[in-house]
């Protein structure tokens, strides 16, 4: 008898302890930066709230947001002029720590080139197929206003033509053209790409990725 009840008593404890300790662990519940991607010089706005102490490390350092502790919850507007990173770190006694990461790309003053594509597999895309015309969306949210689109044109390695809506305007894009229809509208938004089937597809053969280039270039957003 003596020996169960020694072989018995450490299990429940060490159980125990392991349930208290789960409990315990640092947590990020929310961790955003808006947008993600900006000119040089652009806001951007971190809000963060999480379980436990935590504290911030900001590379290359920002002035707006120093390296240290932060509040549990709390928001901090940044102007980053170069590719950023954000680490949260958050700790708590007795538990296991966590750290969460944001990622902010800053684009030059030259024109770069962004590629949407939109996936026919992914409901978030509104995808379609039908009267011999395959669909979908493309959610370009992580934007500035200030990023702006200067010419649209095919994917290289796509040979389709397609129509595209954007920023209440409607243009087709051609296999070897390039369309400026578009210019100086802000890229983030929503793009709407629609192309034809071909001779030999069917809606279940087509290629699954809708995809279109865009070159765009900073330009701040006119004054109203």
């Amino acid at each position: 008898m003596k020996r169960t009840l020694t072989a018995t008593t450490p299990a429940l404890m060490v159980g125990t302890v392991g349930v208290f300790l789960a409990g315990c662990n640092a947590q990020v519940r929310a961790f955003s930066a808006v947008p993600r991607h900006i000119c040089a010089g652009g806001r951007v706005d971190l809000e963060w709230s999480v379980v436990g102490s935590p504290r911030v490390t900001v590379v290359p350092p920002s002035p707006a947001l120093p390296d240290g502790p932060v509040p549990k919850a709390g928001h901090a507007t940044i102007a980053p002029t170069t590719k950023t990173r954000v680490q949260l770190h958050v700790t708590r006694s007795f538990g296991n720590p966590t750290t969460s990461v944001q990622e902010i790309e800053v684009a030059s003053g030259v024109a770069t080139k962004e590629t949407l594509a939109a996936s026919l597999g992914d409901p978030a895309a509104s995808p379609g197929c039908s009267g011999g015309k395959v669909w979908a969306s493309v959610h370009a949210r992580r934007f500035s206003s200030d990023v702006r689109v200067a010419t649209v044109a095919s994917h290289p390695t796509d040979e389709r033509s397609y129509e595209v809506e954007h920023a209440g305007i409607r243009a087709a894009v051609s296999p070897g053209t390039v369309v400026t229809a578009f210019a100086r509208s802000p890229l983030a938004g929503d793009w709407f790409l629609t192309a034809p089937l071909g001779p030999d597809e069917t809606c279940a053969t087509v290629p699954p990725i809708l995809v279109i280039d865009v070159v765009t270039e900073c330009r701040p957003e006119a004054p109203r």
